[in-house]
């Protein structure tokens, strides 16, 4: 009988590991688009094409709501960690590489990045990518979008990783500007590992700014940040009549390799909001948003700056990388907008009424609104954040107040139709 009993304990701990290994749910901490390279001269091509530790998956078939793609998984990427990003689906998914569950989320108007490691495998893999019916999150999605364009790609990352990267400027006495740089490193392995990471900051790819390095020490699956400093002059300084953008170059060596390499450009401004007023490197800024579509192209952008716009308000939706970075290039402000609207709910918050004051909506409010800033922070242009359009108000709007607050530093945050309630800082 106790025999009888160790084999029934057994068998139920591996049914119960089986039915665990079907499904790896690795949602990462939203961050910027990030892509690494493996040579300080691809990193500067910047391409978002096929390379060494990027794969996009450009040719899909569908059926039945499924995208089904593949990508390659060559023996360089063994002993590293290995992420799948997806934007712009619009609504709704669940993610399966190689029949399983990778992760999904209700959210279709943020980046999101998964991490497959555990299922991805060396040479071919598949890819499902399952749009849902969006009836779950209806009733906050009140605005017109687009037809689902899912972007993915494979990124290849070291076990010791350059996880985010974000800045400030600061004007210090006459044309001086201290900038400081903050890198997030992560550690994945069981080991304390060492981190020595390399940067330079360019202007024009030519005249350099600064350079340096740093050494961080990551206990094991440790998280640390590395900050670095550097002073510019204050024509180096981004804003809408000098669009002026520089270049950081990143270099993350593990052991004596160089692991990973980035290029991104940089674009310095120094923000403040005060008294109703924007200060853009001391300047004061009357801001006339004009609003538009989170859907238009880039073509229609290039018009909107042509007829004389310098502020955009884009209304709830998702706003494209390649949008935003257009933005830095023109020098545009803008104001973005998280993907919620409940309008049709009405305006009444008593039980059953509007979803911005049912507490089973706080989570996916809150994680909506820090998700667009997580996901835009490096853009220059994006000055100020709105938490809805047309929502009534209500605790789940507040607690996004909040939320907001703790990670949008320095850009203001504002929600118009709250009623001129504490949780918008234009009513402060």
């Amino acid at each position: 009988m106790r025999r009888l009993r160790y084999i029934l304990v057994v068998v139920a701990l591996c049914c119960c590991c089986v039915a665990h290994g079907q499904s790896v749910d690795a949602m990462e901490p939203s961050r910027t688009r990030l892509v690494p390279y493996a040579t300080a001269e691809t990193a500067r091509e910047r391409a978002m094409s096929k390379q060494r530790y990027m794969q996009p998956i450009e040719e899909w078939t569908t059926s039945d709501g499924t995208l089904r793609g593949t990508f390659t998984y060559p023996f360089s990427w063994v002993e590293r960690r290995i992420f799948l990003r997806i934007e712009g689906t619009r609504c709704p998914y669940e993610i399966y590489v190689n029949g399983r569950h990778a992760g999904g989320s209700t959210n279709g108007f943020a980046a999101a990045e998964f991490d497959i490691t555990k299922i991805a495998r060396e040479d071919k893999n598949s890819v499902e990518v399952r749009l849902l019916a969006d009836d779950a999150v209806a009733a906050i999605e009140c605005f017109d979008h687009a037809a689902p364009q899912p972007k993915v790609y494979i990124i290849s990352q070291p076990r010791v990783r350059v996880r985010d990267v974000d800045w400030r400027a600061t004007r210090g006495v006459g044309d001086v500007v201290n900038v400081d740089f903050s890198v997030v490193m992560h550690n994945a392995t069981l080991g304390e590992k060492t981190s020595r990471l390399y940067y330079e900051l360019y202007h024009n790819d030519t005249v350099r700014l600064a350079a340096g390095h740093r050494d961080v020490v990551l206990g094991m699956y440790g998280i640390d940040t590395m900050r670095f400093g550097a002073t510019v002059t204050d024509d180096m300084l981004w804003s809408t009549t000098t669009p002026t953008r520089l270049s950081l170059r990143l270099k993350n060596r593990i052991a004596g390799r160089d692991v990973e390499f980035y290029d991104m450009d940089v674009a310095l401004r120094e923000l403040s909001y005060d008294d109703g007023m924007f200060r853009i490197n001391g300047d004061v800024v009357a801001m006339e948003w004009h609003e538009v579509s989170p859907e238009i192209t880039c073509d229609d952008l290039r018009a909107l700056y042509a007829a004389g716009h310098r502020a955009l308000r884009f209304t709830a939706g998702g706003v494209s990388d390649e949008l935003l970075t257009l933005c830095d290039e023109l020098g545009l402000y803008v104001a973005l907008t998280a993907p919620i609207n409940s309008s049709r709910a009405g305006m009444s918050r008593q039980r059953g009424g509007n979803p911005s004051n049912d507490p089973t909506w706080r989570e996916e409010y809150t994680s909506r609104t820090v998700q667009m800033i997580h996901t835009t922070k490096r853009h220059a242009s994006v000055v100020a954040y709105f938490l809805a359009d047309d929502s009534a108000n209500g605790v789940c709007l507040y607690d996004s107040y909040l939320a907001a607050k703790r990670v949008a530093g320095h850009r203001p945050v504002f929600y118009g139709d709250g009623g001129r309630e504490w949780n918008s800082d234009d009513s402060l």
